[in-house]
């Protein structure tokens, strides 16, 4: 695979709850990234999004939030949102560029099942690479 594994928001790990990192540590499938004193370089990065499946249900969604932190159990603000990802939407490949001063980043996959039957979705691969268009 052509991502660096050290720069893995979610590993593909179904997803059955709200996923909030909030380690560097790996857990279900998620994990803040230490990007370093300073940050992100100055022109930012990009984020990939790989869902390889779609959703369940109509009334299922996956929003995917990029949030960024001073500290990686501190309170983090949001940098940048993907398109709320719906059922029929399908497989697909998302990108979009991000930039932040701040040392740790995460990846907030927040989902809603509003018919209350259950939800998980597997197959979703988050990614900080610096040149997106260099991989896909």
């Amino acid at each position: 695979m052509p991502f660096d594994s050290n720069l893995t928001f979610h590993d593909g790990t179904a997803i059955t709850a709200t996923v909030t990192p909030t380690s560097t540590t790996r857990t279900s499938g998620s994990a803040a990234l230490d990007v370093g004193t300073g940050g992100l370089p100055a022109d930012g990065m990009s984020v990939v999004m790989i869902m390889q499946n779609d959703l369940e249900a109509a009334s299922d969604t996956l929003i995917v939030t990029i949030e960024r932190c001073a500290t990686v159990d501190g309170t983090y603000q949001e940098v940048a949102t993907f398109p709320t990802h719906t059922y029929g939407d399908g497989a697909q490949t998302r990108i979009i560029r991000v930039g932040s001063h701040q040392r740790y980043l995460r990846a907030l996959l927040t989902i809603s099942d509003a018919s209350g039957s259950g939800y998980t979705v597997s197959g979703v691969y988050i990614y900080l690479v610096p040149h997106a268009f260099k991989y896909l």
